[in-house]
């Protein structure tokens, strides 16, 4: 991205710095100013005011030729929708007063068409054409909704009343992916680009480095730490892997790891970063939102997944350095523990401050632009806030806002053309009475549309089709909790990103660090298995999600904790105490891991675990005699 910016012309870089200026103070306006002047902005102009602002840079950072700076129709193109948007901010109230849901005027006409084409070309360039295709067969299918048999029917409507929804109306581009880009997501994404422009990624990264560095395969575990930190913060899969790989992985490589695993372990990393608390992405803020909970909840909700994921990650890794005699990083290589977490003390009093106004004084709006300012506040007393910072963190935030509006915009397409034709109830009506008969039948259903939806490669389009019209049905067929069931359905969304034919997550890694890129989403799907049993687990029990009284919540994080150090322990054909395993003895932990960690909520079958717990320990004797008594690792 540095380099591109670096092609654009002084008056383009103008357009970015200034547009975001503006945008930074409409926001900051709309969240607060109201309050303290008395005079609030519309929602309707203010959502058009950020889609004049923001999304024509995309047009910029991203033009129709990658190769090369954006050419005289990418401003075009840019111009044309921001002057689009802006003659929309001005009719706002009309917006509401009497819904353009049929648009009456010529001219609301080629605004809409206008729009409908920026939007659909903003998907194309940042989300790829698959994503672009997926929106635009949607949002049309009212059109041939009429035509269609049994519950895919829908009503028949003109070609200007499907436009005027999709555009103009609050089941469309300015319903609920607007909302929570506007009112929610776009705070964590300034405070993320200012972050990161103040050095705040290579900081932690630092802080991983000598916390972990030192012990064996401490590179990797470096990995593991800053992935799921930076993910975290940005929300965005690709942009972690291409961040944090570029150091890690070269790192993992000279220490002895193959470039195989190298990059399915950066991948896995930085793929389960997207759902680790505190910040977490955008799918968090919409799940929120579509719920109508506390986002705290939420946060509360994916701890426990996280961190049983990462604690697999973290086994593998140590695991196979031990089986192949890796050892840390030189300290002389690594920086003084105390100094990192000296240099890191700012950003994780920002980062509690954020936490603390997340969970506790629950301002998740606010929260963020809170957070900002202690952090500005911070560099300016040790002397590093500059006007170069700012600017970096402005034209930052400027591009991270664009591309997120750019991947949010599509789904509010998306959304009219399946709630619009009534398709979205009808489909949920079926999967219960398909699961009347069936349950497992309707989950590996929604399983297999959320990992085809993911496959576009945008999560939170994925999540938010499937949570209209899976969600429902699975919470009146199961009784399970609303948030759980949520939950399930952004796991199984992102678990494309590591796994065939598509692992953009993987293949990515593997380019960075010269491996064959299908050898690496396969390592990445045997590294990450973990996560694929995860969320049944914590679906048939609640607990796993924090929903539970304590007593039951530690028993069944200690029984998947254990279980699945075994699973890694029969895939890795290493384990602590006990050096290599037989090829016969890695299937029985393996298999028995997953039995350990299976719910009995799952199986019913409530002596389980013991069993298997009484079966490794026999088989740990077994081993132990064969192997004289003396174990490794």
């Amino acid at each position: 991205m540095e380099g591109r910016w670096d092609q654009l012309p002084p008056w383009a870089r103008a357009w970015v710095v200034l547009a975001g200026f503006l945008g930074l103070g409409i926001i900051l306006y709309y969240l607060f100013g109201s309050h303290l002047t008395g005079k609030a902005i519309l929602d309707f102009s203010y959502y058009w005011l950020l889609l004049a602002l923001f999304l024509p840079l995309t047009f910029i950072f991203f033009p129709a030729h990658p190769s090369g700076s954006p050419a005289w129709y990418d401003y075009v193109l840019g111009l044309g929708t921001l002057a689009s948007g802006l003659l929309l901010a001005a009719h706002g109230a009309s917006m509401v007063l009497r819904p353009w849901t049929t648009p009456e005027a010529l001219w609301q006409v080629i605004v809409a068409l206008w729009v409908l084409v920026a939007v659909l070309e903003g998907a194309r360039r940042v989300g790829g054409s698959g994503f672009a295709l997926i929106a635009l067969l949607l949002a049309g299918y009212p059109l041939v909704a009429p035509y269609m048999p049994g519950l895919f029917w829908g009503p028949p409507l003109s070609w200007k009343e499907v436009l005027g929804y999709a555009v103009y109306s609050t089941q469309g581009l300015m319903g609920l992916p607007m909302r929570t880009v506007g009112e929610l997501l776009v705070g964590f994404l300034v405070l993320a680009a200012f972050l990161v422009a103040s050095g705040a990624g290579q900081v932690f990264l630092e802080v991983a480095s000598a916390l972990l560095g030192w012990t064996r395969g401490g590179a990797a575990k470096v990995s593991v730490l800053s992935s799921a930190f930076f993910g975290s913060l940005s929300g965005s899969i690709l942009s972690n892997v291409a961040s944090t790989g570029t150091l890690t992985i070269p790192a993992m490589i000279r220490s002895g790891f193959s470039r195989t695993y190298a990059a399915g372990v950066e991948a896995c990393a930085s793929t389960g970063g997207v759902l680790m608390p505190p910040v977490m992405g955008a799918v968090a803020f919409v799940m929120a939102n579509l719920l109508g909970v506390p986002y705290g909840q939420v946060v509360a909700a994916a701890a426990i997944p996280s961190l049983l994921y990462y604690l697999s990650l973290l086994a593998h890794v140590d695991l196979y350095a031990a089986k192949h005699g890796l050892k840390g990083l030189p300290r002389a290589e690594l920086p003084p523990f105390g100094l990192a977490l000296l240099r890191a003390l700012p950003f994780l009093l920002v980062l509690g401050f954020l936490v603390l106004g997340l969970l506790y004084l629950r301002i998740e709006r606010q929260a963020p632009f809170y957070a900002l300012g202690l952090l500005l506040l911070l560099l300016a007393l040790q002397r590093r806030l500059a006007l170069s910072l700012l600017y970096k963190g402005l034209v930052a935030a400027s591009s991270l806002i664009s591309q997120t509006l750019a991947l949010i915009l599509p789904v509010g397409l998306i959304l009219a053309g399946i709630v619009g034709t009534g398709v979205a109830p009808a489909l949920t009506g079926a999967l219960i009475q398909v699961g009347q008969d069936n349950l497992f039948l309707v989950l590996l259903l929604g399983v297999a549309l959320a990992f085809l939806m993911g496959m576009a490669g945008v999560m939170v389009a994925a999540y938010i089709l499937l949570a209209v019209t899976l969600a429902p049905a699975l919470v009146r067929l199961g009784e399970f909790p609303p948030l759980v069931v949520h939950l399930f359905i952004a796991y199984w969304s992102m678990l494309s990103a590591i796994t065939p034919p598509v692992a953009i997550a993987a293949f990515l890694a593997a380019r960075l660090a010269g491996a064959p890129p299908m050898a690496a989403s396969l390592e990445a799907v045997r590294l990450g298995l973990a996560i694929y049993f995860l969320p049944f687990f914590f679906l048939f029990e609640p607990a796993l999600a924090f929903q539970g009284t304590p007593a039951s919540i530690l028993y069944h994080v200690l029984l998947a904790g254990l279980g699945f150090l075994f699973l890694v322990g029969g895939l890795e054909g290493y384990f602590w105490g006990l050096g290599p395993l037989p090829s016969w003895a890695r299937a029985i932990y393996a298999i028995g891991g997953v039995l350990l960690a299976i719910p009995e909520n799952l199986t019913s079958w409530l002596a389980l675990p013991g069993l298997v717990l009484s079966s490794l320990f026999l088989l740990r004797g077994q081993h132990f005699r064969k192997h004289t008594g003396r174990g490794q690792g």
